[in-house]
């Protein structure tokens, strides 16, 4: 049997979302799986019954009036957090024996196995660094890129979750998704949701980060006299406000985006591709100053100034339904993780 220590940032939840996508598949092909993450990235893995070890601290982007700030500070805390991660990796190396090792943005388990002599796969879809805004923090930003590419020149191999051209260690599995597990209907039915009217999605990410959402849909909802239904998810779970349901954590959050008419949320690679992959319409508004996020709006035509366009965003794609594109890639990421563990 082929053993995997596969280390996930505990940062949100679309690493660990994108995780158990790929941990079901390596466990369908036989493989045996020992997660190590942190803070809520745990107890999702968990709920799935994975082996998951609580061995990663990364703290998450500094916020205030929906930006990242402070990025030369949250480097420094990252760093120290890396550190502690070093030292809980290590044990654990010893414990489980992995023949190969992998990594979902979660780098202290890599360079220990670099060290280590061990077989190696980075999965990240962020491969360049730009959070940096001041001199200080883009010096600091600098020396952390110059570090980020070796570490990604060092792996055995660099799975992109995405579609592009594959080039040196560098392969392309298509985007990851979780698999849909329940219909529209009964999704609703067990959230508490009306089933026959029409829904709109308010994903907040795992971390919340995304509440300055809520106002926004609030002020649409009650001044343009839509029917709908709203179901936020991610925030504290709230008593239901007229027809704006506080639904708290849903772990199956890949269900819903399928049972929803549109979705609204930040530019999380995740719920992008987990609704392409179901064909649901969505506005991704990120925060202001987060590179990755203001990079996956900008690729769908949005931006953080979104906001107050929303009315007219949501009636433009309200219902709006396109192709399912129903992505495989978490099966090929899986088929090849276990290829690179069995070569010699």
């Amino acid at each position: 049997m082929t053993r995997v220590l596969y280390g996930v940032s505990p940062i949100g939840l679309g690493h660990a979302s994108r995780a158990v996508a790929i941990g079901e598949e390596l466990a369908k092909q036989g493989a045996e799986v020992t997660f190590a993450t942190g803070g809520p990235a745990a107890g999702l893995l968990r709920s799935y019954g994975f082996d998951v070890r609580d061995a990663v601290r990364e703290p998450n982007p500094i916020l205030w009036r929906r930006r990242t700030i402070f990025s030369s500070l949250w480097y420094f805390r990252y760093w120290r957090g890396y550190n502690a991660s070093r030292a809980k990796m290590k044990p654990l190396e010893k414990e489980v024996r992995p023949d190969i090792v992998v990594g979902d943005e979660e780098f202290s388990v890599l360079s220990l196995a670099a060290k280590s002599g061990l077989k190696s796969i980075m999965i990240s879809d962020e491969l360049e660094l730009g959070f940096a805004k001041t001199f200080l923090s883009r010096s600091i930003e600098s020396r952390v890129a110059k570090w980020y590419k070796e570490l990604q020149d060092s792996v055995s191999l660099l799975i992109v979750p995405d579609n592009g051209v594959d080039e040196g260690n560098m392969w392309h599995c298509g985007p990851v998704v979780r698999r849909i597990t329940a219909g529209r209907a009964e999704t609703r039915w067990a959230l508490g949701l009306p089933v026959q009217s029409s829904l709109i999605l308010v994903s907040l990410s795992g971390s919340g980060s995304g509440e300055y959402l809520i106002p926004a849909v609030e002020k649409v909802v009650k001044h343009e006299a839509l029917d709908v239904t709203v179901a936020v998810a991610g925030a504290k779970p709230a008593p239901t406000r007229g027809r704006i349901h506080y639904l708290g954590f849903v772990r199956e959050l890949q269900n819903l985006i399928a049972a929803s008419d549109l979705a609204i949320s930040q530019a999380g690679k995740s719920t992008i591709d987990e609704a392409a992959s179901c064909g649901t319409p969505l506005i991704a508004i990120p925060l202001k100053n987060h590179f990755e996020q203001e990079e996956n709006a900008k690729a769908l035509g949005f931006s953080h100034s979104d906001t107050s366009r929303l009315g007219r965003l949501i009636e433009e794609r309200l219902g709006n339904r396109s192709r399912p594109k129903n992505y495989d890639g978490a099966k090929r990421a899986a088929a090849k993780i276990l290829e690179m563990a069995q070569q010699r």
